[in-house]
């Protein structure tokens, strides 16, 4: 179970149909959602000729190491500037595997807390293309679950969503957003540019990065088991003081012992008073990782005629 502590923050939050609508688009690791605006046309938006993808992978399934993995990592815990190091490096390693795979599907779990209340958690459909920069998303979590797409280059840098199956399917149209305007941040605490793994450990590695030289940081790498009695790699990285430039007092990363992709990553805000625990502020799991799926021109395509947009 999630931490659902709570804080007060003065925020805009959308109501009624809007509401519900806009929570379907906080995405992944992961995130996403954003401002709504009427869609033009679907087939006028320049959408690449389509090219078909490899099978989908299945919740439940292990990750597939990647090329070239080779995973140092303690055997027992470490701590202190050593520990600072070998995340690092680790890290490093991971980015530059990430970055020479094409692209993969996965199946992600997220719940997060947004302007002081937490969000439902989703079990979301992620297919994401590194070049050019593409991310599909389906919330199937619920029957008939929204989708999103956003390719860059496309649609001046907006993506294309629609709200899913049931009554709001057939009122709202597909509609385009911006991923960072106001709104969209009061929905996800990333715009949909930043979801997905290899996001993910680019954030964690200029972090880890940060952290070598900053004496308020301390690291610790650990092995646990997870949730599924897997064994994990672990670190725990917290600041002691307060810096406005980081956007976590605390995080908490389990990584698969194989292929170092973060499983679950676990983020904590900073404390209201100096001496607090840090509240958790959200949390990702990686249900399934295949990077043997490298989706195609038609997987990012709103009029894919397996998809709900038209």
């Amino acid at each position: 179970m999630l931490d659902t502590s709570d804080r007060s923050h003065r925020t805009l939050v959308p109501t009624g149909w809007t509401r519900v609508v806009l929570l379907c688009l906080a995405p992944v690791a992961l995130a996403m959602a954003a401002r709504w605006m009427v869609s033009a046309p679907l087939d006028a938006a320049g959408a690449p000729s389509p090219s078909r993808s490899a099978s989908g992978a299945e919740v439940g399934a292990s990750p597939r190491p990647l090329r070239g993995a080779s995973v140092s990592w303690p055997e027992g815990r470490l701590e202190g500037r050593a520990a600072k190091r070998a995340l690092h490096r680790a890290l490093l390693g991971l980015v530059g595997r990430l970055e020479a795979i094409p692209g993969y599907e996965a199946v992600v779990r997220r719940r997060e807390r947004i302007g002081g209340r937490w969000l439902p958690e989703q079990t979301l459909r992620l297919k994401v293309r590194h070049a050019p920069a593409s991310v599909y998303l389906r919330d199937i979590g619920v029957e008939e679950g929204c989708e999103i797409i956003h390719v860059e280059g496309q649609r001046g840098g907006r993506l294309v969503s629609h709200p899913g199956g049931g009554l709001i399917g057939l009122l709202v149209p597909p509609v385009e957003l911006s991923p960072t305007s106001p709104l969209a941040m009061t929905q996800s605490r990333f715009p949909i540019t930043e979801a997905g793994v290899l996001p993910l450990a680019r954030l964690l590695l200029a972090e880890a990065r940060r952290d070598l030289d900053a004496p308020g940081a301390s690291v610790v790498l650990d092995r646990v088991e997870g949730d599924d009695g897997r064994p994990r790699l672990r670190s725990v990285r917290r600041l002691d003081a307060r810096d406005d430039g980081r956007p976590f007092a605390r995080i908490e990363v389990q990584y698969d012992p194989e292929t170092l992709i973060p499983l679950s990553f676990r983020f904590h805000d900073w404390p209201e008073s100096p001496g607090e625990e840090p509240p958790l502020a959200g949390r990702y799991a990686i249900e399934s990782f295949d990077p043997g799926a490298v989706p195609g021109d038609l997987d990012f395509d709103p009029t894919n005629p397996e998809y709900g947009f038209l």
